[in-house]
């Protein structure tokens, strides 16, 4: 009786660690597939914010820059301003030369 009991004490703890050995490796192998989830969604960010970096100064202007060029475009607009008034005043003087 001893003998059967104790085989049949042997059997359930190989059971026990069968079946802890078997947990153990399905919790390894979703932790696995997780970090190779994780790996690759790290992997399109990293891929995202390249491509962002690269974009970036095509699409964006630069608020220095954007001053610089406003700066630039409005003394430009200001001398073509005076430029058409002088042209306009001389158009005006030739116009009303003789009426006064």
């Amino acid at each position: 009786m001893e003998l059967g009991s104790a085989a049949g004490w042997a059997a359930a703890f190989i059971a026990f660690v069968a079946v802890n050995a078997s947990t153990i490796q399905f919790l390894l192998k979703r932790r696995d597939e997780k970090l190779q989830r994780d790996s690759s969604r790290v992997d399109d960010l990293e891929r995202q914010v390249t491509d962002l970096r690269v974009n970036l100064p095509l699409e964006y202007v630069r608020r220095e820059d954007w001053i610089r060029f406003s700066g630039t475009l409005d003394a430009k607009l200001d001398a073509m301003r005076q430029e058409v008034r002088e042209q306009i005043a001389e158009v005006k003087e030739r116009l009303y030369a003789g009426r006064n």
